[in-house]
Order: C-alpha cells, then sequence, then structure tokens
C-alpha cells in the first residue's frame, strides 16, 4: 500500500522573496518565464527548463508543513509535487490515513507532512491547475544549461530507515546501494583541502522522480556539515552531467555568481562529481558530474539498470 500520487512534476523550494530567486534561478539556469499564482495561501512562481521545474514557495512562519519548515530553517529544498492520476482523491486522503500520514488539504493541493519518514521530504499532490495571475520574463544566457532533473539528494540520519519509508509510501521498488569512502577508491576535497570522507548512499527511482539518500559517516563533507545544521533533509539538485571541457567553460561563470565549488570527489579516471555553493540559490545545492569517459557508469561497476536508478535514461 503506498500513496497514489500519480506523475512527479517539479522540485518545490520555500523561499523569503520571489522576486530576487525568480531572478537568481533564470540567470543560473536559463529559465525564461517564471508563473506567479497563489498556492495554500501563499505567493508561488512556476518556472523550469525543458523537463526541469520548479516551484518557489513565498515562506512565512506557521503550523503548517512549509510554515514549520519555514520557522526552523528558513529557505531551502522542501518539497516534491506530483500530479493525480484520477479526479477522485478520496482514496489518496484513505491512504495517507492508513500509513499514518498526516495531511493538509486545500481546496487545490494536499500537502503530506512526511518529513520525519522521508528523511526531511514532504509530498505534495497539485489537485487541479493552477490559476496564474502574473508572469516574469527574463532572457539570461545560462551559466549552467540544465539537461534535466537527473535526481535529488536527501541527507538522512540512517539509510536504510529512509528506504523503507521510501518504498513504503511512494512504491520505489529497489535502491542500488554504495559505499562513499576515501579508503577505498574515492578521493575527496572541502574547500580545496583533501579530507577523509565515509558515506553511505542509496540510489532509488520509481518513473520519472529519482532520489539519492545520504548517510554520513565519518570524516568531513557536506552531507556532515548538512546534517549537523539543519538535520535531516533534501541536500542537493542534481541537473547536468559534463564534459572536463565544458565544466572548465562555466566554472569561472558559476564562481563569478557566487557558486563555487565547495566540494569534489573523484573516481579514479571514470568521473567526478561537484557540490557548489547553495547561498546564491537559497539553500538548494547544485551537483554536476564530470564524465572522464565516455563510460564512466560502467567502469564503475553500474548495470544498465543502476544507471536507471542514478536518474539516467540508458
Amino acid at each position: 500500500m503506498t500513496l497514489p500520487l500519480g506523475k512527479f512534476e517539479r522540485f518545490g523550494m520555500v523561499v523569503t522573496d520571489l522576486e530576487p530567486a525568480m531572478t537568481a534561478f533564470a540567470r543560473i539556469f536559463g529559465i525564461r518565464q517564471f508563473d506567479l499564482c497563489e498556492l495554500a495561501g501563499r505567493r508561488a512562481a512556476l518556472g523550469g527548463f525543458g523537463s526541469l521545474r520548479l516551484e518557489l514557495l513565498e515562506g512565512t512562519p506557521g503550523t503548517d508543513v512549509c510554515g514549520e519548515f519555514f520557522g526552523r530553517r528558513g529557505q531551502g529544498m522542501s518539497h516534491a509535487v506530483f500530479l493525480p492520476d484520477e479526479d477522485d482523491h478520496t482514496v489518496l486522503l484513505e491512504r495517507a490515513e492508513a500509513l499514518d500520514v498526516a495531511v493538509e488539504a486545500d481546496k487545490d493541493r494536499l500537502t503530506f507532512a512526511t518529513r520525519g519518514q522521508l528523511g526531511g521530504l514532504a509530498l505534495v499532490a497539485q489537485l487541479t491547475p493552477e490559476v496564474f495571475t502574473d508572469r516574469r520574463r527574463f532572457s539570461y544566457s545560462a551559466l549552467l544549461p540544465p539537461q534535466k532533473l537527473y535526481h535529488f539528494g536527501a541527507v538522512v540520519r540512517d539509510r536504510e530507515t529512509a528506504i523503507a519509508a521510501y518504498q513504503r509510501l511512494l512504491g520505489i521498488d529497489d535502491f542500488l546501494r554504495m559505499e562513499l569512502h576515501t579508503g577505498q577508491g574515492l578521493m575527496a576535497w572541502l574547500d580545496g583541502k583533501q579530507v577523509e570522507h565515509h558515506a553511505q548512499t542509496a540510489f532509488g527511482r520509481i518513473g520519472n522522480f529519482a532520489c539519492e539518500l545520504m548517510q554520513p559517516g565519518e570524516g568531513d563533507g557536506m552531507y556532515q556539515r548538512f546534517l549537523a545544521a539543519h538535520g535531516e533533509g533534501p541536500q542537493h539538485y542534481f541537473p547536468t552531467i559534463l564534459t572536463p571541457a565544458d565544466f572548465a567553460a562555466v566554472r569561472a561563470g558559476c564562481a563569478a555568481a557566487g557558486l563555487n565549488v565547495r566540494f569534489e570527489g573523484a573516481f579514479g579516471d571514470a568521473m567526478r562529481y561537484y557540490y557548489l555553493d547553495s547561498a546564491p540559490l537559497f539553500g538548494m545545492c547544485i551537483e554536476i558530474i564530470v564524465a572522464q569517459r565516455p563510460d564512466w557508469w560502467q567502469s564503475l561497476g553500474m548495470s544498465a539498470q543502476d544507471a536507471w536508478r542514478v536518474g539516467l535514461n540508458v
């Protein structure tokens, strides 16, 4: 028994002020337009580039799911929005009750209080089409051209507990488990300094919704620091895979916009991955994979099914 949420549509951010947030995302991703509306009593802006879709929700402290998040955390990656297949949402409410998940019901959407089960992630079912009241248009050339949302990553305290919850609530059938360990083929740098870094991760996917769950271990890194600062929660957003030459071409422009490399990991001659500073995007940390060879995922021992779970279309 799972929540029949339907198709994943977009990822939600809670921000203090829509106007600078829209400008920042337009500048970095090259988003041409944000459409303004009201969602669950809050001002919101929807925009994207191709299949990459974002919801920016203006935060105010409150007792509701997003209000509690804003009061506790401030700005950041908050929720995943789905479009249910059925017009009758009684089943969704019944399933939520059976799964012991509290629901906030608005005339246009259901918000599920799943942060405690899903490593800080809330779920939203958008019941009716949004009613747009205004728009903002932009004409920036992207500093970091996105391809799609390959996956988002959430820091969790216990990987296996989180896996069980994602399987129970979302119906993800299986996960690719990986161990990150600087003594076992990984090299890592934090703010340019080489560090020891250990973590247990897992990748799961259902339809076009893909996630990575990261349990920090010994050593230092973005996961360890995120957990210490915020507790469990969505930590990164992975929108692009680049060649070394392509990454070199965009790195200086990203740095000039404040998107400096905070963390770098390297797996031999297969690939490197980078986490960029989250401040310019209001708590969204971007992950970039730099593929050093065409068969990078095969050289890491992944099957095609494994790569699909990471978010690749193979």
